[in-house]
């Protein structure tokens, strides 16, 4: 029995020494391939590009500006700084951190969603927690639980199901622009949908009014920008609540903060989306090039 019982042991410790390798060092150059750069791997290049171009327009914001601008079509020299999922924590922070890049910036362009003050995302924390100092923590009780998420994910055996797609042929270029905008394609459907929470969180608006702070305390001319949104999606908000959240926005604004509201704009069609929310890549053109009219237009006022 112990004879048998070291057999299934040694049995496992090599499998692991092969599988374990593979899966830290292989699969995310073979996931990469197939699905585009890992969250990981977005951020990391997110940052450096960040570093090392010279801009006087960032954009930050969430998934929507992070797919659906695209700083090629800014008269201004501009770069893409959002992500996934990003809210005004994160924001403050990577504004905090463009200052101590000494990045001279003028302008902003931060996202506004009617969702966008209804969670705290902690699950890019793990890439986060690399940039960001020992205040950002503070707005987390989970930090050791979510920190490492990103690295140990890759240890499941599901993930290689990878090594059979790699052979497959790609269906659609996913990639992140040297700019920061995100090429991620697809096709809306006529019945998409998604449960979206309007509720702002004290915490998430105290860190939009101090990204507006410290705007004004830099002289950073702000522009508060809510892309088209598809009938769906503003179907989870009644008019009541969607109005007394613009109510909210526009008494955050001031000669220097601006408010740039296409929730409701027409035109847009479901060809333009590639799911529920994202414009997609030529969309996504020709929103920046009327969000970029529409800045210079107030610069030169």
């Amino acid at each position: 029995m112990k004879k048998f019982v070291f057999k299934i042991l040694l049995f496992v410790l090599i499998s692991l020494s092969i599988y374990v390798p593979i899966a830290v060092w292989v699969l995310p150059d073979i996931i990469t391939i197939i699905q585009g750069p890992s969250t990981l791997q977005q951020i990391e290049k997110s940052f450096q590009n960040a570093a090392e171009r010279e801009y006087e327009l960032v954009i930050l914001g969430n998934s929507g500006s992070y797919r659906g601008l695209n700083p090629e079509k800014f008269e201004l020299t501009s770069y893409n700084f959002s992500h996934d999922n990003d809210t005004y924590n994160q924001i403050y922070h990577k504004l905090k951190w463009l200052e101590k890049k000494d990045k001279k910036i003028k302008y902003l362009i931060l996202s506004v969603d009617y969702f966008q003050f209804s969670y705290l995302a902690s699950n890019r924390n793990y890439a986060y927690n690399l940039y960001f100092n020992k205040s950002y923590k503070n707005d987390y009780m989970n930090i050791p639980l979510v920190q490492f998420t990103g690295q140990y994910n890759l240890l499941e055996p599901n993930r290689l199901k990878y090594l059979r797609d790699v052979k497959q042929e790609r269906t659609k270029e996913i990639y992140l622009k040297e700019n920061g905008q995100y090429v991620y394609p697809g096709q809306a459907n006529e019945s998409d949908t998604y449960e979206y929470d309007i509720n702002r969180l004290p915490l998430q608006e105290e860190y939009f009014k101090e990204v507006l702070a410290h705007c004004k305390n830099k002289n950073i001319e702000v522009f508060l920008c809510m892309p088209p949104c598809r009938k769906n999606a503003l179907e989870n908000y009644s008019s009541k609540e969607m109005n007394e959240f613009n109510e909210f926005i526009n008494s955050n604004t001031s000669v220097t903060v601006h408010y740039l509201n296409y929730a409701h704009q027409k035109g847009w069609k479901l060809a333009d989306f590639t799911d529920i929310t994202h414009l997609n890549e030529r969309a996504a053109d020709l929103f920046s090039k009327q969000v970029s009219d529409s800045i210079v237009a107030i610069i030169k006022e």
